[in-house]
């Protein structure tokens, strides 16, 4: 599996947005997804969809656990999801 590139992150930072993506554009679309890339194994997750505000807490849970853990490197963001068409 090809490793993905992630930008390191201070430990206990709270991720609330993905910080390309400005507060209202993430409520156009069908919901979040909470993506967890660990560039050490290059494993990608994704959980969801959820609500805007139920992702951005499960996004702060996920990060928490990791930065408990030391995983400080996995980044944790949000991306839109789309149902299809």
């Amino acid at each position: 599996m090809p490793r993905l590139p992630c930008p390191r992150r201070p430990a206990g930072r709270a991720v609330t947005t993905d910080p390309l993506l400005e507060h209202d554009e993430l409520e156009h679309c069908d919901g979040l997804m909470v993506l967890v890339l660990d560039p050490v194994t290059g494993a990608a997750d994704t959980y969801g969809p959820y609500p805007a505000g139920r992702a951005r807490a499960e996004a702060d849970g996920r990060r928490q656990e990791l930065d408990a853990e030391d995983l400080t490197e996995v980044t944790v963001a949000l991306v839109r999801h789309h149902r299809p068409r």
